[in-house]
């Protein structure tokens, strides 16, 4: 249900005053007496059939807590909920039943309800005849406590935000919430394959695939097309027709102008029109011929899903009194629309409504969004200034410092290429070694600040059935360029070489110095420095590259 509902005891009242004047309240359809506070609540909050429950519904898990039904059988639980004169059952999560155990959801309680489906709903129908057989299935992420005196029905607007720290992994969807994006990672495409599969590639990637599948298609295509010879019809409709003995008659000519020239109008126009049909009829059969090739090439219609990735982190307010880490998130929007890639900014604060947490927990929450069905709306400087700050801007790491980088941690570099490796296939994956220098650690001839000055970034790509060796992970023009790297990850030292090591994972990108754009300004600055170096020690740059190949020598690969 997209509307919010407001739900909660349904008894009517009449307030009298001395007057004996009766109030009747617009929220309700009948005329009930109006109870007092004090009737209200003189009793203690109850369960319906509470002495019945066994103790193996103490101990719910999500295979017992799929359903409550609120009847009056010992074996069913549940709650009734009551809204604007009218009572339907609710089927609660694994979490919101718990909280029902705890007493923390209780009898003559008003709450407010987000994101709600009715179960066992086929079609229109009346509340009366829905009772007993359809349901209101709610979520913890979407149900929350509301004041004793707030009316009942559907709510005109989504209730306060959300607590990033308070969002449930198995607690459906979120109404509304506020996040920090940290880090926008790159548009990534995932191929759905016909075993079953799937792949990942980059923007940069997937051009390159759909490249090689538009040639492949067109080279099966042209040479079905060149070897197709004339086709013969299993149909005898049309051999019969006057255009087919026209036909017939030119082929067999010795002077089928003069055959032409003799035709009326009419005999003309069946000729015609039997070539015309002839034509669709062989098209026809040359795509099937085709479509079917392709098939069994295995290069049928494609299952392309393109998404991109957010870091997120919980907002605290400048005035709270608990203070410590924010929690992280990890956003994956599938079809990100244009105005998720220009607006998504980081560093920028934002209300969220629609996100879907996955179903699994630990120290980050992985959610998912669909689109534009997901609506991100930036908070005002004003709205921002009530809340911590909680970005930390990029800056380009030189290889100076970079043992200041934790382990496993992103960072983003610029620098000269020395060396682009060849592809290998190692462990079910492509892989292929990129050797770079930015020249911040040269100030010697000495073999330990020429490996200081070096870092090797592995790239890899899983290995696919029909995999093409000609796509490369790393383009071997590029060596000799200065190039910017965004979101590679810090990995262990090779002791044994003594040389920094980085990893290019999904979420990893490079370009061209000359080709950084605005998200990639801070790498500018440091790709100058490093082409400036590269330019003015060419003897730092060919000793650089002798050690990298004494590497690979020993390495052998």
């Amino acid at each position: 249900m997209a509307d919010h509902l407001q739900l909660g005891p349904s008894k009517l009242t009449k307030l009298q005053n001395g007057c004996q004047k009766t109030r009747v309240s617009t929220h309700y359809p009948f005329q009930h007496e109006r109870k007092t506070l004090k009737e209200i609540f003189s009793l203690l909050p109850s369960f319906k059939n509470s002495e019945d429950l066994p103790d193996e519904i103490k101990q719910i898990n999500s295979d017992s807590a799929e359903k409550f039904v609120f009847k009056n059988e010992p074996k069913n639980l549940g709650i009734d909920f009551e809204c604007v004169g009218y009572s339907l059952e609710a089927s609660l999560d694994v979490i919101l039943t718990k909280q029902l155990f705890a007493k923390k959801i209780f009898v003559g309680q008003k709450i407010r309800i987000w994101g709600a489906s009715l179960c066992g709903w086929v079609g229109p129908v009346s509340f009366l005849e829905a009772n007993g057989t359809v349901s209101l299935s709610l979520h913890i992420n979407g149900t929350y406590r509301a004041s004793w005196d707030e009316p009942l029905g559907f709510c005109k607007k989504i209730g306060p935000p959300l607590a990033f720290k308070c969002i449930k992994s198995s607690g459906g969807v979120i109404p509304m919430t506020l996040v920090g994006i940290k880090r926008v990672y790159p548009l990534l495409y995932k191929e759905r394959l016909s075993n079953g599969a799937s792949i990942v590639r980059s923007e940069r990637m997937e051009t390159d695939a759909l490249q090689l599948y538009h040639q492949r298609r067109s080279n099966i295509a042209e040479d079905i097309i060149s070897k197709q010879q004339e086709i013969c019809l299993n149909s005898n409709s049309n051999e019969h027709c006057e255009g087919s003995k026209i036909s017939k008659l030119i082929e067999k000519s010795a002077e089928p102008e003069v055959l032409m020239a003799g035709l009326n109008s009419e005999q003309l126009n069946s000729l015609f029109s039997y070539h015309s049909k002839q034509k669709e009829i062989r098209q026809g059969e040359m795509g099937k011929k085709i479509e079917k090739a392709l098939e069994k090439a295995g290069l049928g219609a494609r299952d392309i899903s393109p998404f991109m990735k957010l870091r997120i982190v919980g907002l605290n307010c400048i005035n709270s009194s608990k203070k410590g880490r924010n929690k992280e998130g990890l956003v994956t929007i599938w079809n990100p629309t244009d105005r998720h890639k220009m607006e998504l900014v980081e560093g920028k604060m934002y209300k969220v409504m629609g996100l879907t947490p996955s179903n699994f927990g630990g120290e980050i929450l992985y959610l998912q969004a669909r689109g534009s069905s997901t609506i991100w709306r930036p908070l005002h400087s004003l709205q921002s200034d009530y809340f911590e700050s909680f970005f930390t801007p990029r800056k380009a790491v030189q290889l100076c410092n970079l043992g200041e980088v934790p382990l496993a941690s992103e960072f983003d570099i610029a620098g000269s290429v020395l060396f682009v490796g060849d592809v290998y296939i190692s462990d079910q994956q492509k892989r292929q070694w990129v050797f770079i220098s930015d020249g911040s650690n040269i100030e010697s001839e000495s073999e330990e600040t020429c490996c200081d000055s070096i870092l090797a970034i592995n790239f890899f790509s899983p290995l696919m059935h029909n995999d093409d060796s000609s796509l490369k992970l790393f383009n071997h023009t590029l060596q000799g360029s200065t190039v910017g790297f965004l979101n590679l990850v810090k990995r262990a030292r090779d002791q044994n070489e003594n040389i920094w090591l980085a990893e290019a994972t999904e979420y990893s990108t490079y370009s061209l110095s000359s080709n950084l754009k605005n998200n990639t300004s801070h790498l500018k600055e440091a790709a100058t420095s490093a082409e400036k170096w590269a330019k003015t020690s060419p003897s730092s740059i060919e000793r650089l590259r002798e050690r990298v190949s004494c590497l690979i020598n020993c390495q052998g690969k």
